[in-house]
């Protein structure tokens, strides 16, 4: 009985053995396990923080692009204005300095030099008139008010011009207003 005693507690001690074996593996692998999730968890928190960063960045971004895009839509005729002024300080000059003998030589000659000043300050802006006077019709330029028979003019012909048309760079600011040929 005692080598069955002796098997028994070796065999209890094979087993715990085992048990102790199994026990420490598994310790070792949720250890492991253990280190890994903190891991996990620590890189987690340096994506959170990054990703609040950017979304705080993108909204400041965000916030300043609309805020200058405001400002631009706000001030985007001072350009025109500072042009302007000129012309206004002249035509006040000219009121304030015709007399009654030269008014007429005075005022012809000052709305002559108004118009000039004015025309530049059109060019310089990017605007130009539209030729349109001996042109052939083209309705992306021209609106035609009247059509006239002319002898020695071919059909379709600008022949008078009402209003002069007017170009912003590429774009059209005001269509000429003109009388074509039959």
């Amino acid at each position: 009985m005692e080598k069955k005693e002796t098997k028994s507690r070796s065999r209890k001690k094979t087993d715990a053995d085992k048990k102790s074996q199994r026990d420490s593996s598994q310790q070792k692998e949720i250890n492991k396990l253990k280190e890994k999730l903190s891991e996990c968890e620590k890189q987690l928190q340096e994506c959170n923080e990054k990703y609040l960063r950017l979304a705080a960045e993108t909204d400041n971004y965000r916030k300043r692009i609309q805020r200058e895009m405001d400002e631009i839509i706000e001030y985007a005729g001072e350009k025109v204005l500072r042009n302007i002024l000129p012309i206004i300080d002249d035509l006040e000059r000219a009121l304030n300095h015709s007399d009654e003998e030269n008014q007429e030589k005075s005022l012809q000659k000052g709305l002559e030099m108004i118009y000039k000043k004015f025309n530049k300050a059109l060019v310089d802006m990017g605007v130009k008139p539209i030729e349109s006077l001996n042109q052939p019709f083209d309705p992306e330029f021209h609106h035609a008010v009247m059509a006239r028979e002319v002898e020695e003019v071919d059909p379709d012909v600008v022949i008078e011009e009402f209003e002069k048309g007017y170009l912003f760079k590429k774009h059209v600011l005001r269509h000429a207003k003109v009388v074509v040929s039959k």
